[in-house]
């Protein structure tokens, strides 16, 4: 391909410009002297006019280019200052839904505290809480240093949710009782009424009803759904009058089977982050 002469292009620019002066002297001239035009002016004037054309198509070919590409920037930096704009909106929105979370865990936390009066007990913090064992264990910040000892009775979100399994100095790891492995201290419970109770064993969970098992019933009594059931505190570092939940139903004693009562729970499991630690009850 032929390269383009830019010093012949400018010769001719200038000779052209010195014709159209030229012409333009002649023709001022003869506008005076009030006599048409020369064959010569005209023939510049025509010649002039169809070669600036000529060359006035590719300067506006890029001129209109150049009028595209700043529109097209334009828009770029507005379509880059929208999608930032809808960036943060987003993380605000993330923000604040994180924000309300955690305002209604304090809330539910402060409700559970007001509940606790007659009890010794320690506010911790969940902070661990594997996926793999989201339904076994989660582990709190508080140990050994904290006065926790092993089969102490955490409670979280309204309700009992465990039991301290192991402590260490500043951690202690709680087995909680939605675990479908076999618990590794069972939660003494007290069923019915106070002035009639009985009493039983949180031996597991029922997955499909979202309910504690229980088994191991003192006696025969007859219970009705919506019927409490709370700590009995007879045994170990489980104080009494703790919220274990309500009875939803039951399933009758068989000769291979032992009676099981339903229990849906009090505290919920689904975002635990707060925890009180249960160590005795007041006198």
């Amino acid at each position: 391909m032929k390269k383009i002469n830019f010093s012949k292009i400018i010769i001719m620019a200038l000779i052209m410009m010195i014709a159209a002066c030229i012409a333009i002297l002649v023709s001022a001239q003869h506008y005076k002297e009030k006599r048409s035009p020369s064959a010569m002016s005209v023939v510049i004037n025509e010649s002039v006019g169809g070669i600036d054309r000529v060359i006035g198509v590719p300067f506006n070919f890029f001129q209109n280019k150049l009028s595209d590409l700043g529109h097209f920037m334009a828009t770029y930096e507005q379509n880059a200052s929208l999608s930032k704009q809808v960036t943060k909106l987003s993380d605000d929105s993330s923000d604040v839904s994180s924000l309300k979370a955690e305002n209604k865990a304090l809330k539910s936390a402060l409700a559970l505290q007001n509940t606790l009066t007659n009890y010794d007990k320690l506010s911790a913090n969940v902070i661990v809480r594997s996926p793999n064992a989201w339904n076994d264990t989660m582990t709190i910040d508080k140990g050994k240093s904290d006065d926790l000892a092993q089969d102490m009775i955490v409670m979280s979100n309204g309700g009992v949710v465990g039991r301290v399994v192991q402590v260490n100095q500043t951690t202690s790891k709680v087995a909680l009782l939605t675990s479908d492995k076999a618990l590794e201290s069972k939660i003494p419970v007290r069923l019915g009424t106070a002035e009639n109770p009985a009493f039983g064993l949180i031996t597991g969970y029922d997955a499909q009803q979202n309910a504690f098992i229980v088994t191991q019933i003192s006696s025969d009594l007859k219970f009705n759904k919506g019927d409490a059931v709370v700590t009995s505190g007879l045994g170990g570092n489980s104080p009494a009058d703790l919220n274990v939940g309500e009875i939803i139903g039951e399933k009758p004693n068989t000769k291979s089977v032992d009676r099981e009562v339903y229990v849906k729970p009090a505290g919920q499991f689904s975002n635990m982050q707060f925890a009180f630690v249960i160590k005795r009850g007041l006198q």
